[in-house]
């Protein structure tokens, strides 16, 4: 099995950050693989770097061991288990996951505990960091925003998975987490979540269509504040313009950590059931753009 970059040039500079995810979830074990791919491309028309050798690189890797990449595949760290088997959790702000562990004679998830990281969903990260290398590398200035390139939905995929699963990426710095988000891959009406609202915890506040997750040591509520990704996607076209929203402002030279979380989001343990040997290769697309100057 092999990552499948691709390289599409636009009018700025960019670079991309491949990284693919296969799981197969439910009730059936399932081998998981990540990786990321770079590809670098330079237009010199909105980088002020006029030097033909100089050019943006994002490298990627383990910041902690000092290993880093800026070409060919780039393994995840992970806690999650190879084979992996997915299974209904909720969250609100990737920090803490609950799962069911008791139902009532209806049917509802009644009471719960906090998931092991990485153990009923995946979780896999990896460091980052971005610079100009060649002849006009001293002179440049600026930031370096993160978009998504591609769709999150998993190719492949049954509609029915597209509905059940989400998509986290968590960008932090220095252990201070800069942005934090939920991705929908079907909003389409009959979602997977009004399909299975099964759930009453004992939780002041709480109302239908609320996400539950474990802040603090204790399980929490939180309203629903999944986004759409497509917010967030570069176009494909030679005339594409960026989109308005942006995964991360990066400073040049300075490292990051990208988390990424892929998850069944709800707490009734029956609404995996049907996605029993359902298969997805999820692609997450990354492109790098410096918005600089030459001074």
């Amino acid at each position: 099995m092999s990552a499948d970059p691709r390289t599409t040039k636009y009018r700025f500079t960019q670079v991309g950050a491949v990284f693919a995810l296969l799981v197969l979830v439910a009730v059936l074990a399932a081998a998981t693989y990540a990786w990321f791919t770079n590809n670098a491309a330079v237009n010199t028309d909105s980088v002020s770097v006029r030097s033909d050798d100089s050019k943006l690189v994002v490298e990627l890797g383990d910041a902690s061991a000092g290993s880093w990449s800026s070409e060919g595949d780039v393994a995840f760290s992970s806690n999650s288990p190879s084979p992996l088997t997915l299974y209904p959790v909720s969250t609100f702000d990737l920090e803490g996951f609950a799962e069911c562990t008791r139902t009532d004679e209806q049917g509802r998830a009644v009471a719960f505990k906090q998931a092991d990281d990485g153990q009923r969903f995946y979780h896999g990260w990896v460091d980052m960091r971005a610079s100009i290398t060649g002849s006009g590398a001293s002179k440049a200035t600026g930031t370096v925003m993160l978009y998504l390139a591609d769709t999150l939905a998993p190719q492949g995929a049954d509609p029915e998975l597209l509905k059940a699963t989400r998509v986290g990426l968590k960008l932090s710095r220095n252990g201070q987490v800069l942005q934090s988000r939920c991705f929908t891959l079907d909003d389409s009406a009959g979602s997977h979540r009004s399909e299975h609202p099964a759930s009453a915890p004992s939780l002041p506040g709480y109302s239908d269509g609320m996400l539950l997750g474990w802040q603090n040591g204790a399980l929490a509520c939180a309203n629903d504040n999944a986004q759409d990704y497509t917010a967030y996607l570069m176009g494909t076209d030679e005339s594409a313009t960026r989109p308005q929203n942006a995964l991360l402002a990066m400073d040049l030279g300075q490292t990051y950590r990208l988390d990424v979380y892929y998850y069944i989001e709800g707490t009734d343990q029956d609404s995996a059931d049907y996605l029993y040997n359902d298969t997805g290769i999820l692609h997450v697309n990354l492109f790098a753009v410096l918005d600089g100057q030459e001074v």
